[in-house]
């Protein structure tokens, strides 16, 4: 079983606490000795920055420790399970274009005339970044360049629901040329997350996905005694996380089939 997984968070000092605490726990979904990879991807600065660690360095790593230890409020995250296959460097997920950060699960495997057919929707100014043949990332590139012209022909105060739209659309008009090449099966069906700055946009096509909003984090019963402005710094701590799978309990919403969502950097 593979696994995706996002956050965005208004303090990023504090995302380590929050991801070692009982809700980083969804993020052990795939235990490290099944891992064929690990992939990250994180806004910070102003840039995008992305790390990935296939093989026997993915397994090596806690996965919540080495999330904790980015400092950004908006994180992606892939991780890859051996029973899917041998996995190259090349096509880990996640992915990063202009200021968005992306990483999908599900769909499966496709032949190279169904990769062919939804190549030929990646505007060409954009074709040049297609390495390999990752399914992941020409279905990135076809919704991104709907979603950068959304993002600045929509007015601040529409920008992320537009560019949602925009998003879904997209990922729904790969999904015809997936179920066109194979009508009977369902690799088709996934769930993608895209992020950027403070915010992020999921969308559940054929798959749910979790979420779990968090407001305020109870400090450590050893650091009882800390200021009061680390205090109230914890007590106003909002966080979104979001992971694919089985839900990891009972504060997780489902996402269902169908639905999308945004957080907005308010």
């Amino acid at each position: 079983m593979a696994q995706m997984f996002a956050y965005v968070c208004s303090d990023d000092s504090l995302s380590g606490e929050l991801l070692e605490g009982r809700h980083g726990e969804a993020l052990r979904g795939v235990e490290a000795e099944e891992r064929a990879g690990l992939g990250l991807a994180w806004a910070q600065g102003g840039r995008t920055l992305v790390r990935k660690q296939p093989g026997k360095r993915a397994s090596g790593l806690d996965v919540a420790a080495l999330v904790g230890d980015v400092r950004s409020r908006a994180v992606v995250g892939h991780v890859r399970a051996l029973s899917e296959g041998r996995v190259p460097t090349g096509v880990l997920q996640p992915f990063r274009a202009g200021s968005w950060l992306w990483a999908q699960e599900g769909f499966g495997l496709v032949s190279e005339e169904v990769y062919g057919a939804l190549r030929e929707g990646v505007p060409e100014h954009l074709r040049q970044r297609l390495g390999g043949r990752a399914l992941a990332e020409v279905m990135f590139l076809r919704a991104y360049a709907e979603m950068d012209h959304a993002w600045k022909r929509s007015a601040k105060q529409e920008r992320w629901r537009g560019t949602a739209a925009a998003m879904a659309q997209a990922l729904e008009t790969s999904s015809r040329v997936l179920r066109g090449a194979e009508p009977s099966d369902e690799l088709w069906r996934g769930a993608a997350v895209a992020a950027r700055d403070r915010g992020l946009i999921a969308l559940a096509l054929g798959e749910a996905l979790n979420v779990c909003v968090i407001e305020g984090l109870e400090p450590p019963t050893d650091q009882r005694l800390r200021e009061r402005v680390e205090q109230v710094a914890r007590e106003r701590f909002r966080a979104v996380l979001l992971t694919s799978g089985p839900s990891p309990g009972a504060e997780w919403e489902r996402l269902m089939p169908g639905q999308a969502l945004w957080v907005e950097e308010s």
